[in-house]
């Protein structure tokens, strides 16, 4: 469920306090900033944002795996810039998805 609320002042901008040796200012959280950021410094702010999400391994609750082997990882990043959706440029990828999809569903058995 996604939550929403009207935005007080407070949450119009972006305060980076960790990413203040880049950042003196805070930053506009709805719309482009009037001047760029160093790389470094969005990725410090992002990053500190999401440490407000929960912890996926204290979540007792979930049925989803929270940790997966190293080489699970890598792949992830090998394929992140892949474009599933599009089907004809990237035939392999298909396949793939396709005999996973075999490996995780029971045989049809077809009675005449």
């Amino acid at each position: 469920m996604v939550l929403s609320k009207t935005a007080s002042e407070s949450d119009v901008s972006v305060h980076s306090t960790f990413a203040s040796r880049y950042v003196r200012a805070s930053l506009p959280r709805f719309k482009m900033p009037e001047n760029s950021i160093p790389k470094e410094a969005a990725f410090q702010i992002i990053n500190d944002e999401l440490m407000l999400d929960g912890n996926p391994r204290l979540n007792l609750a979930s049925f989803v795996t929270t940790w997966m082997e190293p080489e699970c990882d890598k792949l992830i990043m090998a394929s992140i810039n892949k474009n599933y959706v599009d089907m004809d440029e990237y035939p392999v990828t298909t396949e793939l998805q396709a005999s996973f999809d075999h490996l995780h569903t029971p045989r049809i058995y077809i009675y005449i």
